[in-house]
């Protein structure tokens, strides 16, 4: 005798929750309610970033053929034998961060956003050209003259200075007085507190962001790479909280012009950005934060410019303590250049830890 088999029909009520046709409704729904919420915050983003890409594409090469007639890379720095390894960079163009000013600020200033106030795209342009003034001044000291540039002393007080001006008209414009008053630290700003409070932690920040993408402009693509994550990953942290979408904005715009720039810069490099260049991108990457009330964000998506900045301080204390080097050579990429490694990888290692950063920062600080 062949046995029956029995199938056992689940109740009516399990078929009806299993149906995908009672259930598409609902998902349509709240995929369009998402999109419907989205798209306001995400369109000008998107403006801006297509604003600040496209004219790093479009006037990208007539700039280069310009400041390769004028601006030529001096290969001089304190270590012979770093100066030995970059020595097939010198006569490359520099100043390119012109390119970078140009763009954020058009992407700035073009993007039609509600929620970014005019007080804010000033400060943001103002940032912009107030740094970018103070590099291109360092960078012409060095391409016409043999100094070094600036010394350490001059540039820093310049900066301090130029950050004093930034934060206490920051403090002034109050762009986001309605931050999110989530229990997250970096959801705290202090611009609603005492200026007494808020001017030496803003000029502290401003100042240290600065330096940090500067010191990470060493290698073809590093610094502009690392921008480009570390300004998009910011972006997508504010543009979450209505109030502060329209920082997005600029922070959007920033990230563009770096990824139009890296273009340019990518290895072999037709084109450095100089003092011109990371000085400001560094600045406005802080002022965008601190309006936030997001600047405990940036050593998590800005990962690298920490890294490169601690190689540095590392170094510096090491060498005073016991008279050697913990490192070859700082910042920490110029380690690797010691050791004889790829330019492309050095760089692609630094992109990876740049990227993993934005994401971690992204998904867990948004």
């Amino acid at each position: 005798m062949v046995p029956t088999v029995q199938t056992v029909r689940p109740p009516d009520c399990d078929i009806r929750l299993m149906n995908s046709d009672s259930l598409s409704p609902t998902i349509s729904q709240h995929f369009q309610l998402a999109v419907a919420e989205t798209l306001p915050v995400l369109q000008p983003v998107l403006i801006s970033s297509a604003i600040a890409l496209g004219i790093c594409l479009c006037f990208g090469a007539p700039l280069i053929s310009w400041l390769k007639r004028h601006f030529q890379e001096r290969v001089a720095s304190d270590s012979a034998r770093l100066n030995q390894l970059h020595s097939a960079k010198s006569g490359t163009p520099t100043m390119g961060g012109l390119l970078i000013l140009l763009a954020v600020c058009c992407g700035i200033a073009l993007t039609p956003a509600p929620s970014l106030t005019m007080e804010i795209r000033v400060l943001g342009i103002g940032t912009a050209l107030a740094f970018g003034a103070l590099g291109a001044w360092d960078d012409l000291i060095k391409a016409r003259t043999r100094k070094q540039g600036l010394s350490v002393r001059q540039k820093f007080l310049w900066q301090v200075a130029l950050a004093s001006g930034i934060s206490i008209c920051l403090w002034l414009f109050h762009p986001t007085t309605n931050t999110p008053t989530d229990t997250a630290i970096w959801q705290r700003s202090l611009l609603s507190g005492s200026l007494v409070i808020f001017l030496p932690w803003s000029v502290l920040v401003i100042v240290a962001v600065s330096n940090a993408v500067n010191l990470t402009d060493g290698l073809d693509g590093l610094a502009a790479g690392c921008l480009a994550t570390t300004s998009a990953a910011l972006a997508w942290i504010l543009a979450v909280h209505p109030e502060t979408s329209g920082l997005a904005v600029i922070a959007a715009s920033l990230s563009a012009s770096a990824l139009g720039f890296l273009w340019f810069n990518r290895h072999p490099a037709r084109v450095f950005m100089g003092d011109t260049g990371s000085l400001p991108a560094g600045a406005l990457l802080a002022v965008i934060a601190l309006a936030g009330g997001r600047e405990l964000v940036l050593p998590v998506c800005g990962s690298v410019f920490l890294i490169e900045t601690l190689s540095v301080i590392a170094q510096v204390a090491w060498f005073r303590r016991t008279r050697n080097r913990l490192l070859l050579c700082s910042p920490l990429h110029n380690h690797f250049v010691f050791q004889q490694k790829s330019e492309r990888k050095i760089v692609r290692w630094f992109w990876l830890v740049a990227a993993i950063s934005a994401v971690i920062a992204g998904g867990f600080c948004s």
